[in-house]
């Protein structure tokens, strides 16, 4: 089943177009991993306007394995590190990181075999 990794980031103001930045050098071929996501989606909050700050990364892997053999990658991969540790420079500060599991509606909610719906 899918996996999808949350990151929620704080922008400076003035600063988005250096995280932006920041992410289009993730992209670069360098970084290509043997297993990579099935997609990366980037939204921002627009109310109460466009330069409010938080931006939210969505990459969805395949399955945990996937996820896990990416995030091993990124945590060996110095390069890596460094584009993303946390520096008072930075254009953006991570809040959080929330990592989902996608389940099927006739999964089972628990041991007693209870349907989700």
């Amino acid at each position: 089943m899918a996996v999808i990794a949350i990151f929620k980031y704080e922008v400076k103001p003035g600063r988005l177009v250096d995280f932006l930045g920041k992410l289009k050098a993730a992209a670069d071929p360098k970084f290509d991993s043997p297993t990579m996501p099935k997609s990366v989606r980037l939204f921002r909050s627009t109310v109460p306007g466009p330069d409010t700050g938080a931006v939210i990364l969505m990459i969805e892997y395949e399955d945990m394995a996937a996820y896990g053999v990416r995030t091993a990658f990124e945590n060996a991969n110095g390069d890596w590190k460094r584009l993303f540790e946390a520096r008072p420079d930075s254009p953006e500060t991570l809040l959080s990181v929330e990592l989902l599991t996608e389940m099927s509606p006739g999964a089972k909610a628990d041991l007693h075999s209870v349907p989700l719906f």
